[in-house]
């Protein structure tokens, strides 16, 4: 009868590598107080024997299950990925493994939520809006929560944000001062809350400007209910001048955006930006494509995630806290599909 061969334990590669299982078990976490030639003496010795540490033991015995689940809407993983690729690689450099719980709509942060509990996750970072009954339920549990590019009414949540308010307001100002005066807005579904952020802020900073009268348009998020969106705004009506057509079309994010344009430009045969200028937000790869050129705000996403993933890393580690909200500003991209002129403008 063939004898099973045992595998190897951390006793072992502590034996092999003369060092004792407590820096064998330190070797093994992303951030620990070990020096690298210790770390790389312990590494080597792991590879000789065909070492692996067991995460569901070493949970068992910290209480950590060094998993961190990932809240993210459709929208989200298909127009801006590099989220879900950044807080990924952010996260793991921090030690953490990422678990994604997907969600088809802003509205099914809750359920998500909770079957991220369930796994016995160490804490939640969420790209989805969570009701104050969400964060509840997720101290109830000691897990902390991290809100990535979401608010909350209660200000002790950690979150993580592009400044996606000033961003628009400095957008509006500089297509005011370019000479444009009728204004239209493609805003995101009803239950997304950056998309009312991002659509609101630009109202506002108009409605400073003197400029009352806007007509909005609800779309989803998706190009097709831009494209529908930029046919109703754009198309000439019977008994109307075309003079009332929207000299510029604001969206709330960059696939309606190209929806307009190709509404604009293949379907009404407008030129832009002469007859319309047409913006976005969010700086997708498709935008910056010679067929597009769109005009947009580009979010700092690699410096979001990574003080994301610090934050979380400060949070379930208990360290003190500086601040509850960090704020990064938006760049904003100019390219060929609106006039835009520097903003003289107050703020």
């Amino acid at each position: 009868m063939r004898r099973k061969l045992k595998a190897p334990t951390s006793y072992d590669v502590a034996r092999h590598a003369g060092v004792s299982q407590a820096v064998v078990s330190r070797a093994f976490q992303a951030v620990s107080p070990i020096s690298s030639e210790s770390r790389a003496r312990v590494l080597a010795s792991a590879a000789a024997l065909g070492y692996q540490p067991n995460s569901v033991a070493r949970s068992l015995i910290t209480k950590r299950s060094g998993l961190v689940a990932l809240l993210l809407t459709e929208a989200t993983q298909r127009d801006t990925p590099d989220v879900l690729i950044m807080l990924s690689q952010f996260l793991l450099q921090q030690g953490f493994q990422p678990l994604l719980f997907p969600c088809t709509h802003e509205g099914e942060g809750s359920a998500a939520l909770g079957k991220a509990l369930s796994f016995g996750v160490d804490g939640v970072v969420a790209c989805v809006g969570l009701t104050a009954a969400d964060i509840a339920l997720a101290r109830l549990h000691q897990r902390p929560v991290v809100l990535f590019n979401r608010q909350s009414a209660d200000p002790s949540v950690l979150r993580v944000a592009c400044d996606h308010a000033s961003a628009a307001q400095l957008l509006a100002s500089r297509l005011f001062v370019a000479g444009h005066r009728r204004f239209a807005v493609v805003c995101g579904p009803a239950d997304a809350p950056v998309s009312a952020l991002r659509t609101s802020s630009f109202l506002a900073r108009l409605s400073e400007l003197g400029v009352t009268e806007v007509t909005t348009c609800e779309g989803d998020y998706h190009y097709e209910s831009g494209h529908a969106a930029g046919m109703t705004l754009l198309a000439p009506r019977r008994g109307k001048p075309t003079r009332t057509r929207p000299e510029v079309v604001f969206c709330a994010n960059d696939s309606m955006a190209l929806g307009v344009l190709d509404a604009a430009r293949f379907a009404l045969m407008l030129r832009v930006p002469m007859d319309v200028s047409v913006v976005g937000f969010d700086d997708i790869p498709a935008g910056r494509r010679p067929a597009y050129l769109l005009s947009t705000v580009s979010q700092p996403i690699e410096a979001m995630a990574m003080a994301a993933a610090r934050l979380f890393r400060q949070v379930v580690d208990e360290q003190p806290i500086t601040a509850a909200e960090v704020l990064l500003a938006g760049t904003l991209i100019e390219r060929g599909s609106a006039q835009l002129l520097p903003n003289p403008l107050p703020k």
